[in-house]
């Protein structure tokens, strides 16, 4: 009798439990992702136009938040110069045509234009991205659109997976919480679940004490499979004597009997008595 139980070692194996994907989504001020340019300053006070004759210039318009509109500012015609030079082609502003004082620069009214679709801006509001003019509707398709609704994202702004989503709509698949910042865990079909409703919903049970087997304080948990139930590592113990076994198959593993575990001398003695 004492020879067969090394023949009945029961196969276990030793699982790092984790969800397949975790990551922590991150909160940003939409604006300074917006324009790097202007450090979320992307608003331009609207061009001023500048033609033949003498004056002073108006002093520009304050900074207004991206998203509100702003009315062309009226300027006074300043005194043009020789050496004035268009920074788009290069060319002389001459005093007797009409010219744009933006971004530091000095323009052509016909050179000032939005460089996406060529719109007009002198004595128009635009924005600047890159160093490069542009009106309103361009300007808004260069902003990050949310990976769930589409819609450009203004504000506050969610980055994770890749993407940007307003905090609004990334949630919980499950309970429909906003994630704000915090950790969460994907499914196989890459959908977005809370940390407890993930374990809930598809962490394995011990079948000792029927607790989900979960990772806590930020630490990987552990579970051992054998005979096709789950365990906690403080759970897979000799049902007799209550040692705990190791998942190796050596006198310190599991000696099943009958569907119950037992450690190497228990499984000695309930064979010899023939009962479990």
């Amino acid at each position: 009798m004492s020879s067969q139980p090394e023949k009945r070692v029961a196969s276990s194996v030793f699982i790092t439990l984790a969800p397949p994907r975790r990551d922590v989504a991150v909160a940003e001020e939409a604006r300074r992702a917006a324009c790097e340019a202007r450090c979320g300053r992307p608003w331009e006070a609207p061009a001023s136009v500048k033609a033949a004759g003498a004056g002073s210039v108006g002093k520009p318009s304050p900074w207004v938040p991206s998203g509100r509109a702003a009315a062309p500012v009226p300027t006074v015609p300043p005194q043009l110069s020789n050496g004035d030079i268009c920074a788009f082609c290069h060319k002389t502003v001459s005093p007797r045509e009409l010219a744009v004082e933006a971004m530091k620069r000095q323009y052509h009214a016909q050179c000032f234009t939005c460089r996406t679709c060529r719109r007009q801006l002198a004595g128009q509001s635009f924005y600047q991205k890159d160093g490069r003019p542009l009106c309103e509707p361009c300007y808004q398709d260069t902003l990050e659109k949310c990976g769930r609704c589409g819609v450009v994202v203004r504000d506050h702004i969610i980055r994770a997976l890749g993407q940007a989503f307003h905090p609004a709509c990334f949630t919980c698949v499950s309970c429909a919480r906003c994630l704000g910042d915090e950790s969460f865990a994907l499914d196989s079909q890459n959908q977005v679940y809370c940390l407890d409703d993930f374990y809930r919903k598809f962490a394995p049970v011990c079948s000792i004490c029927e607790n989900p087997i979960i990772p806590q304080d930020g630490k990987d948990a552990f579970k051992i499979e054998c005979m096709g139930r789950n365990f906690h590592e403080n759970c897979y113990r000799c049902e007799d004597c209550s040692v705990l076994l190791s998942v190796e198959p050596t006198d310190q593993g599991c000696y099943p009997l009958n569907d119950h575990l037992f450690c190497k001398p228990c499984h000695v003695k309930r064979s010899a008595a023939g009962c479990c």
